[in-house]
């Protein structure tokens, strides 16, 4: 049975823990946060999970690893060497680092704990209830055998999808940011209802339902452009409205965006870089 440490556990962290157990409630997993209050509410409701604070108990971070299999690492990007460096002591060298920094290349994290298999994982924010997407990237030190291990554990949170480190900025772009390109046009969607005479609330619960049909269909038959074709007649009402989309060059917006994403990805590994290297 596989041991789990989650060191600074954030809503993200919450969120992959309660994956991680509706796929193995047998798991063993140890958790710690900053504050005794964000303890107490992690306790609270993660009632299985053993937790713990740095308020409480400075050595919390330490003893929550201390044999551990897999370490995951929910603490902030400027927070992750001096974190990694009072964890080394408690690390086995068979000990997997679990890394869920954006920003944070493998290569600085290997200069920070180079006596251990390293991943990092990309989880975007539906995640929570368990409709995410989880990129996982592993060093080339880390196995098949454990690679498939955390790709079962993460199931519960949603799609795992093993990616090469180089291809974490596409999916940041497309799955990390990519929510909330969907809330922004469900946004642009109730004001331009509101502008047309409905109420915002009704306008609100009618895009809201209709986000939800989409992403019913698009489950259920995962081909956008046959989707797409399928609400589409002739000279109807739909093509209209698609043709005022492709007129405003929503290709081209929508490829600006992924790769303004992805961009920043890659920006924040440099900054990140130079604050843990010092």
């Amino acid at each position: 049975m596989a041991s789990i440490a989650s060191i600074g556990t954030g809503n993200m962290g919450t969120a992959l823990i309660k994956g991680i157990l509706s796929a193995d409630e047998k798991l063993e997993v140890r958790a710690t946060t900053n504050s005794a209050a964000s303890a107490k509410r992690l306790a609270e409701d993660l009632p299985n999970v053993t937790v713990t604070s740095l308020e409480d108990d400075a050595e919390a971070n330490s003893k929550a690893a201390d044999g551990a299999d897999f370490v995951f690492l929910g603490v902030k990007p400027w927070m992750m060497a001096e974190t990694l460096r009072d964890l080394a002591p408690s690390l086995n060298s068979t000990t997997v680092i679990v890394s869920m920094a954006a920003g944070v290349a493998m290569t600085d994290l290997a200069s920070l704990a180079p006596q251990n298999p390293i991943v990092r994982i990309m989880p975007n924010t539906p995640s929570s209830i368990g409709h995410g997407v989880i990129a996982l990237a592993p060093s080339a030190e880390v196995d098949e055998t454990t690679v498939d291990t955390l790709r079962t554990l993460l199931s519960g949170a949603g799609l795992v999808v093993a990616l090469d480190e180089s291809e974490i900025p596409a999916m940041t772009g497309i799955s990390g940011s990519g929510v909330a390109y969907f809330f922004l046009l469900a946004e642009t969607m109730i004001a331009a209802g509101v502008k047309m005479g409905l109420n915002e609330e009704t306008a609100k619960q009618m895009v809201v339902a209709t986000a939800d049909g989409a992403g019913r269909l698009l489950t259920d038959n995962p081909d956008p452009s046959a989707q797409r074709q399928a609400v589409s007649s002739k000279g109807g009402t739909t093509l209209a409205g698609l043709q005022a989309f492709l007129d405003a060059g929503l290709f081209d917006t929508a490829e600006a965006a992924v790769q303004a994403a992805g961009n920043r990805s890659l920006e924040m590994e440099k900054e990140n870089s130079e604050v843990i290297n010092g």
